[in-house]
């Protein structure tokens, strides 16, 4: 039997997609879920999502591009445990306690990516309003 490099290919592609796809989704609910959060002012995007936001407006638009970022969440896979890593940086409303809404934002986090069987979440607070 001979390996099929073509095939090996598609599968590959196959495969980032579903990852790209489930990573999307946990953006989302994770975004999703910290702003719903009484105390979270909005999520706030880190020094490289900012440079990469003012790089796409350069930049023309691709219409079968990937959909937009949300900023302040940042998700990734550990390749070699399958755990999703989940960080949060959000700003909060004056008059609410800092631990008190992070252990919020932890629990709604969790409780919202519930669907993936290993996923770590780290909430940061990096201003006040």
């Amino acid at each position: 039997m001979t390996a099929d490099p073509l095939r090996d290919r598609d599968r590959d592609q196959d495969g980032e997609r579903d990852r790209n796809r489930d990573r999307n989704r946990l953006v989302e609910a994770a975004a999703e879920a910290a702003e719903g959060v009484p105390g979270v002012a909005f999520l706030r995007p880190g020094v490289v999502d900012l440079l990469r936001t003012r790089v796409a407006d350069r930049a023309p638009r691709l219409a079968t591009g990937p959909g937009p970022r949300t900023q302040g969440v940042r998700v990734s896979r550990d390749s070699t445990t399958g755990t999703w890593h989940i960080d949060l940086r959000l700003v909060l409303h004056r008059g609410h306690r800092a631990l008190d809404v992070t252990r919020a934002v932890h629990t709604a986090t969790l409780a919202a990516t519930r669907a993936e069987p290993s996923v770590s979440v780290r909430v940061t607070v990096t201003g006040v309003v």
